[in-house]
C-alpha cells in the first residue's frame, strides 16, 4: 500500500477534507464501542474501562484499564487499505533487542476479520510526553536530547536490504525488512513533484523558489547514494518521547520508520528545535557512532525535503491557526509556525547554495 507514499500523513489517498477530521476525531467519529468489544476479547472476564487520549495524528489513542492492570490502544479507522501496523511492531521488537527504550507490543491485528479497524495494544508506560513538558517549561533540554542522540545511534545499526517502507508481506513471511525501493534516490524522490507542486500553487512557495529548491536537488544527488541503508524513524520529535524532565523512558510511533540514511533522521529535530536540542543530540550519538564528513550538506539537503512535506502537511491541515498547547508549538515557534517553517526551508536553501 505504501509503494507511493513519501510520508504517510502527507500522501495516503485520503482526500484532504477526509484529512482534517483527524484534527477532531475523537469528537466526529469516536470508536470508543470498538474499543471496548475489542478490549473484552483480549481481556475475558476482566472489568475494562476505556479512556481516550485525545492524542493528535492520524491514529487513535486510548487507554486500556483492564483490573489493576492499564495498557495502551493504537487503532487507524480502517478506511484505507494499509497493514503498515505489522511493520511497525516488528520494527518496535527490533528495536527493544537493541537496547532502545520503546513500549513491547502485546497484541497485533491488521486482518479485519472481527472489527473495522487495525489495532495494537501494547505496555503502558506511565509518563508524559517530552512534549507537554518542554511546553511548561519543565524539560531539561540538554539531558534528554543527549540520551536520545544515543538511543538513535543504536537504532541506527539496524539495517535491511532496500529502502523506503517495509515491504509487509515480505516481512510476514521471512521476518526480513526489504525496503520497497531500490535505491535512495527511489524513495527521496517519491511524491516530491506533488508536495513542489502543492506549495506553489496554494502560494506558499514562488515558482522561483520551486526552481531553486529542485536545482538544489539535483546540485547534491550524489548525496543520495548510500550503499547500506539504515532504520530510520522519520518523526523524532518531543512528542514522539515519553519520559521525565531529565529522563528518556520510551521512543514512541514508528509508523513512519522507512529503511534509510541515518541523517535523515538527525535532520528531522531541525525541523522544531534550536541549538539546545540539536547539539547535545548530536553529543550523545557521536558517542557511539560517527558523523559521515559530509554530515553538514547531508543534514541540510534532508532538512529541505522534510520541510516541504511538512510545510504542505501543515497548511492543508490547518496547523498554522492552531495555537496553546497544540502538539507542534513549542519556544521556537510560538510567535508564527508559517513563519517558522518559512525560515527553515530558507536555512536548508542557505546552506546549500
Amino acid at each position: 500500500m505504501r509503494e507511493k507514499i513519501y510520508y504517510w500523513k502527507c500522501d495516503s489517498p485520503l482526500s484532504y477534507e477526509e484529512k482534517r477530521t483527524y484534527n477532531d476525531k475523537y469528537q466526529e467519529s469516536d470508536i470508543t464501542a470498538t474499543v471496548a468489544a475489542i478490549a473484552s476479547v483480549h481481556f475475558p472476564g476482566r472489568e475494562c474501562r476505556v479512556e481516550a487520549t485525545g492524542s493528535a495524528g492520524n491514529h487513535y489513542a486510548y487507554l486500556l484499564h483492564a483490573g489493576d492492570q492499564t495498557w495502551f490502544f493504537r487503532a487507524d479507522d480502517g478506511r484505507i487499505d494499509d497493514d503498515y501496523m505489522d511493520a511497525e511492531s516488528a520494527v518496535m521488537a527490533r528495536v527493544r533487542e537493541a537496547g532502545v527504550p520503546v513500549p513491547e507490543v502485546m497484541v497485533t491485528d491488521t486482518s479485519l476479520d472481527r472489527f473495522p479497524v487495525r489495532y495494537q495494544i501494547m505496555a503502558f508506560v506511565p509518563h508524559p510526553s517530552l512534549r507537554e513538558l518542554d511546553q511548561d517549561g519543565t524539560l531539561d533540554r540538554v539531558a534528554v536530547s543527549r540520551q536520545l542522540g544515543g538511543y538513535v545511534a543504536r537504532f541506527h545499526g539496524i539495517g535491511g536490504d532496500g529502502y523506503g517502507f517495509l515491504n509487509t508481506a515480505h516481512l510476514r513471511d521471512t521476518g526480513e525488512f526489504l525496503g520497497l525501493d531500490a535505491t535512495h534516490a527511489d524513495y527521496f524522490h517519491k511524491c516530491l513533484d506533488d508536495h513542489l507542486g502543492y506549495l506553489r500553487d496554494v502560494d506558499f512557495l514562488d515558482a522561483g523558489t520551486v526552481r531553486g529548491i529542485s536545482g538544489i536537488f539535483a546540485k547534491f544527488a550524489g548525496l543520495l547514494n548510500l550503499e547500506q541503508p539504515a532504520l530510520v524513524h522519520k518523526d523524532l520529535a518531543f512528542w514522539n518521547v515519553v519520559g521525565t524532565d531529565r529522563e528518556v523512558m520510551a521512543i514512541i510511533d514508528w509508523d513512519d520508520a522507512v529503511l534509510g540514511d541515518p541523517v535523515d533522521d538527525l535532520s528531522i529535530p531541525l525541523c522544531f528545535y534550536h541549538g539546545d536540542v540539536i547539539e547535545p543530540l548530536l553529543e550523545g550519538y557521536r558517542e557511539l557512532r560517527e558523523l559521515p564528513d559530509d554530515f553538514d550538506e547531508r543534514v541540510s539537503l534532508y532538512l529541505l525535503r522534510n520541510m516541504l512535506w511538512k510545510a504542505k502537511i501543515r497548511h492543508f491541515m490547518g496547523y498554522f491557526d492552531m495555537g496553546g498547547s497544540f502538539f507542534i508549538r513549542s519556544r521556537e515557534n510560538a510567535d508564527s509556525l508559517e513563519a517558522f517553517t518559512r525560515a527553515r526551508i530558507q536555512m536548508a536553501m542557505t546552506a546549500l547554495m
